[in-house]
């Protein structure tokens, strides 16, 4: 093992060597770990020092003598320090971003006007860096609306900086289309972002596309039916009051995602009705009750809008809940 191994550790190279050589020759003194490591006195001794810190080294009293510690409680002992350490260093840094709204203040002064209210984000490329960079300094909460279905290229990119914003503990709103969570992969997206704290709800209504960060910034699409011709960020005090007020319209409107999807009951009646022609057959091919399967199709069928069970699974397949 050749190098300063201990580094992440946070023990130097002459440190290390003072340690390693203490676990091969225990019990030697002060001259001869300096004659060993090649160090001068004040090297060694302040070496000597730390470790003794460290709890890495022990002098065996009255024979001015050293001896290493068990590799395993050290190195254990150690990773403990460090992770504290870096927790604690990462806890500041976290803490460091209300200085954003000082330096933002100051941005402000000086861009403050048309310019800055508003501004325009061309391309999709462009777009989305906007919103991961804005993402990135919202500390409380992001609102966001998908009118309709989401590109399968984008999901990726969707879910994953989805995810990191629930890691950093914001709160997140979401409003899908119906048109969106019709698709599998959409849905079980919508899922795992609801199981990881999101707040996540479907509508059957007109849906804008809109994402709003702090309440202070939002990006709505140029043409929201082209999100590739760019964005708008918005600042503008009044123009956000409007674009809040309609998105906690819609939100009102909304319903939980959860109740938006069949769930694995309701898919095995769809899957039923699809196969055979009497609800007798139905209810006991899956086990349940005449009266709770005819109670799942009628539910069913309100659902998804149709006047037969015939109908019923024709839509639920062109949903892809079958």
């Amino acid at each position: 093992m050749n190098g300063n191994a201990l580094a992440a550790l946070g023990v130097n190279a002459q440190e290390e060597a003072v340690y390693r050589l203490l676990l091969r020759s225990p019990g030697i003194g002060f001259a001869a770990i300096r004659l060993g490591c090649g160090m001068d006195q004040d090297v060694a001794g302040a070496a000597v020092a730390r470790l003794r810190d460290l709890g890495m080294v022990r002098e065996m009293p009255g024979r001015g003598t050293f001896s290493g510690n068990d590799p395993r409680a050290v190195v254990e002992r150690l990773a403990r320090r460090r992770v504290h350490g870096l927790q604690s260093e990462i806890r500041q840094v976290v803490s460091s971003r209300h200085v954003v709204d000082v330096l933002l203040d100051d941005q402000r002064q000086g861009q403050r006007g048309p310019a800055f209210d508003l501004q325009r984000v061309e391309g999709i490329d462009q777009v989305v860096a906007c919103i991961d960079e804005l993402s990135f300094f919202t500390r409380e909460e992001r609102l966001t609306t998908h009118p309709g279905p989401i590109i399968t290229a984008a999901l990726d990119s969707v879910r994953s900086s989805d995810l990191k914003c629930l890691r950093r503990g914001l709160r997140m709103r979401t409003i899908l289309h119906t048109s969106a969570l019709d698709r599998p992969e959409v849905g079980l997206l919508a899922r795992e972002l609801a199981e990881q704290g999101a707040d996540v709800r479907g509508t059957a209504g007109p849906l804008e596309r809109i994402v709003i960060f702090d309440r202070q910034t939002a990006v709505v699409a140029v043409d929201p039916h082209d999100i590739t011709r760019g964005a708008l960020v918005i600042r503008q005090p009044g123009l956000l009051a409007n674009l809040l007020a309609l998105f906690e319209r819609r939100w009102s409107q909304s319903c939980r995602v959860e109740e938006q999807l069949p769930g694995e009951t309701e898919r095995q009646v769809l899957q039923a009705m699809a196969r055979v022609d009497k609800d007798e057959a139905g209810a006991r091919e899956l086990g349940m009750s005449l009266r709770a399967y005819r109670g799942h199709v009628a539910a069913l069928m309100r659902r998804l809008g149709a006047s037969n069970r015939f109908q019923a699974a024709l839509v639920a397949r062109d949903r892809n809940w079958i």
